[in-house]
């Protein structure tokens, strides 16, 4: 068998566990009712017995009483039992819908993998299933029997927990859909809520890394700016140093060229008067020769 064979199997285990279970709530409650009948029948044959002695109001006020007080019972008996029905359609209803999301989950798994083992599995478990499933059967028809025994009617009391048991597990089912809805519309509303703060936050981070960028450029340009003036003034202290050193050069080279000048004249004016000085020698020193030469000649003439 396949494994769709085997979760349906699963499912009539899980309601024929849920027809039994309501068989047992029908056998405690129609107990209880006839019980409850079979004391008020005992109590008002009592009270019918000892009529010679209770007049017949105060036969009347003894039994309504215990009807009463019998009526309260039964009441609480349904109460018990309706809250009881209630929990099993919540237990089947979870069962049921706990084997459709099992199955689901292991035919996406079976085929992602590609290994079709659950095909062999289904067929290794469905004889052991279809074995639980009838000795389920057997329990339930004895759940039905003791029913129909303590009500003590022939009633068709699997139709009848049948009935019950699908307008409990409508119920449930019911509820379960509405609670899960409810729950997700709560966590939509939170992780709405999650998202509207993360996007805030990501739009204070994205202001603040603003501020701090536009604060970095501000920070960049006033050093830009700075900077700029502090280059210009060094500019500004290079070309007058310049200019200075430019202006000591020119008055040093004007300072030599007029020592030069002036130690040309020195130069020329001391050649000039050596110059005058070796012409005077020299015309002195002819004149001197002339004379000797002219007393030479005297004294040849002489001689």
């Amino acid at each position: 068998m396949s494994q769709k064979n085997l979760s349906t199997v699963a499912t009539d285990v899980i309601a024929t566990y849920g027809i039994t279970a309501t068989n047992v709530i029908n056998s405690y409650r129609f107990g209880g009712e006839r019980v409850a009948g079979f004391v008020d029948q005992r109590f008002a044959a009592a009270v019918n017995r000892g009529a010679s002695a209770l007049r017949k109001d105060l036969r009347s006020n003894l039994i309504d009483s215990q009807q009463r007080v019998t009526g309260y019972y039964v009441k609480g008996i349904h109460l018990g039992t309706d809250k009881a029905e209630n929990a099993v359609g919540v237990a089947v209803d979870l069962a049921t819908k706990g084997v459709s999301l099992l199955t689901e989950n292991a035919e996406r798994i079976d085929r992602a993998i590609n290994l079709n083992a659950l095909a062999t599995l289904g067929r290794a478990a469905v004889p052991a299933a279809e074995l639980v499933n009838k000795m389920a059967e057997r329990i339930e028809e004895g759940s039905s029997e003791l029913v129909r025994r303590v009500s003590g009617k022939d009633m068709p009391a699997k139709a009848l927990a049948t009935i019950k048991l699908k307008a409990a597990t409508s119920e449930a089912t019911a509820n379960r859909k509405r609670v899960t809805k409810a729950a997700t519309r709560k966590v939509s509303a939170i992780v709405e809520e999650a998202a509207n703060e993360t996007s805030n936050a990501a739009r204070r981070a994205a202001r603040k890394i603003q501020t701090t960028g536009e604060q970095a450029i501000n920070a960049a340009a006033e050093t830009a700016n700075e900077t700029s003036n502090a280059a210009r003034r060094a500019a500004s202290k290079i070309k007058s140093a310049g200019e200075q050193a430019i202006k000591a050069a020119a008055d040093t080279a004007n300072a030599t060229s007029n020592a030069a000048r002036r130690a040309a004249r020195t130069i020329k004016s001391a050649g000039d008067q050596v110059v005058s000085a070796v012409a005077d020698t020299a015309t002195e020193t002819s004149n001197v020769a002339r004379r000797v030469a002219s007393k030479a000649k005297a004294t040849g003439k002489a001689a």
